[in-house]
C-alpha cells in the first residue's frame, strides 16, 4: 500500500467534500443556516468516511500477495456427500 498515494487522493475527495459543505451553508436561507446544511452536510461526511474507509482497506487488500490467488476455483462446483 503506498501511503502518499492513497492520502493524496483522499486528501483531494476531502477537499471535493469541503466545498459541497461550505456550499451547503452559503445556500442556506438567512436565519437558518444550521437547519438549512446541517443534514446535507452530515450525508456528504457520511459519504466521505465510507469512501475513505473502503479505499483504505481496499489498498491494503490489494497489496497482500495472495489478493490475486483465488481460494478455490469459482467454475468447479462442490461435491456433495449422500448420507
Amino acid at each position: 500500500m503506498d501511503r502518499n498515494v492513497l492520502k493524496a487522493r483522499m486528501r483531494q475527495r476531502f477537499e471535493s467534500v469541503m466545498d459541497e459543505a461550505l456550499k451547503a451553508v452559503e445556500e442556506a436561507p438567512d436565519g437558518q443556516w444550521i437547519a438549512g446544511s446541517e443534514w446535507q452536510i452530515r450525508d456528504t461526511f457520511q459519504r466521505l468516511t465510507a469512501d475513505c474507509y473502503r479505499e483504505i482497506v481496499q489498498s491494503r487488500i490489494d497489496a497482500q500477495p495472495s489478493a490475486s490467488q483465488a481460494a478455490f476455483s469459482p467454475s468447479r462446483q462442490p461435491q456433495c456427500e449422500s448420507a
